[in-house]
């Protein structure tokens, strides 16, 4: 999901040398959910073979030099492992909270639970578009996202969860939002009206036209001798 953010109250969160980068007059924030794949470094040490679940809060920055980055102020994942390694080298920016998700090629929700009950939650389905978003297209949130290289603090426990590769592949998807709440953005500095929500998207496969889109090319029936293609043309 990303957030319009006061930059006020970002520059206050920032670590020196950091500033936050506006669009439209407002900071980007965005909360972050991926799925990773059991990795080598705690394949061993954890009965878990599904793999982990992770969610960031991300800052859109610009560091001294002018470089583009990405700042990441809370992780929360599935791990008690990489939680309990990651909040003592990394001061208590990582923890532990249970994940539950239900997704289809239309529709997802994602509830995130904490120590202290309800973190983060998103219900919603595949979209054509955000009207009023900071971004109006999914090629200006691909660019905006291939701009933000440089990742800091990096997750030194599961490197994976932070790079988002967009290149070839993947492509963001807009989603219609009936119900959203996250925690970080709404408690603490960024409270009140200091954080409000923009537009919600889901990183999928490269598809040839938006999925609401492609539902009546398949509906529909030819007529007498006649055929339409197998996937749906643009």
């Amino acid at each position: 999901m990303v957030y319009r953010l006061d930059p006020g109250a970002v520059r206050a969160l920032l670590p020196r040398g950091l500033e936050p980068r506006t669009l439209q007059g407002f900071a980007v924030g965005t909360a972050c959910y991926t799925r990773l794949g059991p990795t080598p470094l705690f394949r061993l040490n954890e009965r878990r073979e599904g793999g982990s679940d992770h969610l960031s809060y991300r800052i859109a920055v610009r560091s001294e030099d002018g470089a583009d980055a990405t700042w990441i102020a809370r992780r929360e994942t599935s791990s008690w492992l990489e939680a309990r390694c990651g909040a003592k080298l990394r001061r208590g920016e990582y923890a532990r909270s249970s994940f539950r998700v239900k997704e289809d090629a239309f529709a997802i929700e994602l509830a995130v639970a904490g120590e202290h009950g309800e973190a983060f939650y998103l219900r919603g389905e595949t979209a054509c578009a955000v009207p009023n978003a900071l971004f109006p297209s999914a090629q200006a949130f691909e660019s905006f996202l291939a701009e933000d290289r440089l990742i800091r603090p990096y997750d030194l426990f599961a490197p994976e969860a932070d790079e988002i590769d967009l290149a070839g592949h993947f492509a963001p998807e807009p989603l219609a939002v009936f119900e959203a709440r996250a925690g970080y953005f709404a408690e603490g500095p960024l409270a009140g009206e200091r954080a409000e929500l923009d537009s919600a998207w889901r990183i999928v496969n490269r598809r040839l036209v938006g999925a609401a889109q492609r539902r009546p090319t398949f509906r529909g029936l030819p007529d007498s001798g006649t055929s339409i293609p197998a996937l749906p043309t643009t």
